[in-house]
């Protein structure tokens, strides 16, 4: 890569032209599991994805591994990882080892960008790449920043720029350029659908295992079922139901540790008809029941997001775990 063409990426010498109007701009960004965190050697968190959502992982101390899909990296001090959204990805602290490191999420982040990252196919941005020169310094100042109790607007710039600089290196690799396939909103669009049947099986009560949830997702989209499975498939490497299941498990282990919810309620919100079948799968999912996960996570911090996540637009403190940008 021309690290000239990539620090002159986004400038221009253009002229601003007399009487010329512009298109209006519409910004929805939340920000959500902003945190420093530390780990002993082991497991930092589970095999998870986040929905339509960018990680920023940084090791400010030590070493991590990262397996990101069917890839495993060496995260070391100071390199940067970034996954997109739909992403399964897991983190371990190597044997008689510890880390300390700091991770944001962003949604709602521009699809097209999100595109070209996921068409570059790096995850992992060492010390001495480009990309980790420019997020490493605004990463730390975000964390310094986080620790004074600062405004939204201060918060919002800091990560502003580094979806500046994510679009300056991805354009500087010609990958700006490359159109989405006409599959990629269709799928986009299906993955949404998916994680609103989360809301649709506590309204109406319907158990997902034997609704006809997919066909009606591909009706909506106006294509079959089988279209709709394999667009999924090609787009995000797993099938509709396998992310609904994802999805399901992931709300019920964040509503487990993060909420005080009864077994029965978190059964009926993400769609079993009672709660024996729900404690039979979580089983499945976890090698726990319910209750003794709640138990065993009662003291950590959940790594996972959930599907609403709860926008605060105000100032931010310590005690808020998300904030928007509108």
């Amino acid at each position: 890569m021309n690290n000239s063409v990539y620090k002159g990426a986004m400038m221009s010498n253009l002229s601003p032209a007399l009487n010329q109007s512009f298109p209006n701009y519409k910004e929805q960004l939340i920000l959500y599991g902003m945190r420093t965190f530390e780990a002993g050697q082991g497991p930092v968190c589970d095999l998870h994805l986040h929905h339509r959502m960018l990680e920023i992982n940084i090791v400010l101390t030590g070493d991590q591994i990262a397996r990101i899909g069917n890839e495993s990296f060496t995260q070391h001090e100071g390199d940067i990882i970034l996954i997109p959204p739909m992403k399964l990805h897991d983190f371990i602290v190597p044997e008689q080892q510890s880390m300390h490191g700091f991770v944001i999420h962003l949604q709602n982040v521009d699809s097209k960008l999100l595109y070209a990252f996921r068409a570059c196919g790096e995850y992992l941005f060492a010390r001495d790449h480009p990309l980790n020169e420019r997020l490493n310094p605004l990463l730390k100042a975000l964390i310094s920043c986080l620790q004074q109790n600062p405004s939204a607007h201060r918060v919002f710039m800091l990560c502003n720029e580094m979806l500046v600089h994510l679009e300056e290196f991805v354009q500087s690799e010609a990958l700006l350029s490359i159109n989405e396939p006409n599959e990629q909103p269709l799928a986009d669009r299906i993955a949404r659908e998916i994680e609103a049947l989360i809301s649709t099986f506590n309204e109406l009560g319907t158990d997902s295992s034997t609704s006809n949830w997919l066909e009606t997702i591909a009706a909506k989209t106006g294509i079959s079922r089988r279209h709709a499975g394999r667009l999924f498939q090609q787009a995000y490497g797993m099938s509709p139901r396998q992310y609904l299941s994802i999805i399901r498990q992931q709300e019920a282990m964040h509503m487990l540790v993060m909420r005080n919810i009864p077994l029965e309620v978190i059964a009926f919100r993400i769609g079993f008809e009672n709660v024996q079948s729900f404690i039979r799968q979580f089983a499945k999912w976890t090698g726990l029941t319910p209750g003794a996960y709640r138990r065993q996570h009662k003291s950590t911090i959940s790594y996972l997001t959930p599907l609403e996540v709860e926008p605060h637009a105000g100032h931010l403190s310590n005690h808020v775990p998300s904030a928007t940008s509108e």
